[in-house]
């Protein structure tokens, strides 16, 4: 790892690297569901009826079957007891399952206190995110939630939760299984590779819930590691504005600076009069 002012922190290759060669794998600190409805808390499998999930006894949270209950932390179900979560309505298994990945991230001082100081080191970029619509909208609709079902003031401040918030946004990494079923993960080291229009590497999510970088070139020692933190098959504009909307910064990679994009022309306009 290493710090520069223009990137800040990176992740350095410490040899040379050949192309199709495994350079990092990482087990996710936190995981769970990117649905906008209600979902099997573990696997992220989404279902329409309350009668079709399976609900813990202790904790009451919520999974498709009594196998993927039974695989949720021992030590997460003795937090979530402290919640008076309601599982009366469709409508509030779904606002639980869009908290869940912030309730977990808040409870790792006590399930996982390791994560939590990995996860603890990576930005949040609160500062940005004030007196904004999303900073409302989370407020409104995660931190008001999470107040009505018990989350204690004077133990979690709302600050702490717009933390987690703003690590989430800006580090999370999304997977999606070949049934279309999608998570939402973050994987602390993963999270310091830097982005580049131009990657030289490409991520995975594996079956076992482990993130694997893989060269996409030969790398030489000493050179940074690069991800795209967009498509890469978007157009320039395209990119800076989700960058500068989710990541609060503005590439300035070598194909970004690139009126061509490198000779691609992604962002061009075809004339119509010519061949």
């Amino acid at each position: 790892m290493k710090y520069s002012e223009e990137s800040g922190r990176g992740l350095i290759a410490n040899k040379y690297i050949k192309t199709g060669e495994i350079i990092l794998e990482e087990t996710a600190a936190v995981w769970g569901p990117k649905a906008s409805g209600a979902c099997c808390l573990e696997c992220s499998l989404e279902l329409y009826e309350v009668s079709s999930f399976h609900f813990c006894t202790l904790c009451h949270l919520h999974f498709c079957s009594a196998k993927c209950c039974s695989l949720h932390q021992s030590s997460e179900c003795s937090e979530m007891q402290k919640l008076s979560i309601n599982t009366e309505s469709l409508e509030s298994l779904t606002k639980l399952t869009l908290a869940i990945l912030v309730l977990r991230c808040l409870f790792l001082p006590q399930t996982d206190p390791q994560d939590w100081i990995r996860l603890r080191l990576l930005q949040d970029h609160v500062e940005e995110r004030k007196d904004t619509k999303l900073q409302k909208l989370c407020q409104d609709v995660l931190v008001n939630y999470l107040r009505d079902i018990g989350l204690n003031r004077n133990q979690i401040s709302d600050n702490e939760i717009h933390q987690v918030c703003g690590i989430l946004d800006s580090n999370a990494f999304e997977s999606k299984t070949v049934d279309g079923v999608e998570s939402r993960a973050v994987f602390p080291l993963s999270a310091m590779v830097n982005s580049s229009c131009l990657p030289n590497m490409t991520h995975v999510t594996r079956t076992d819930r482990k993130m694997v970088f893989v060269a996409t070139r030969d790398i030489q020692e000493g050179q940074e590691l690069f991800i795209c933190y967009t498509g890469t098959r978007w157009g320039n504009i395209t990119r800076q504005k989700h960058l500068l909307l989710t990541k609060h910064f503005l590439c300035r990679c070598p194909r970004c600076l690139n009126p061509t994009e490198c000779n691609t022309f992604i962002s061009s306009i075809k004339c119509p009069d010519c061949e």
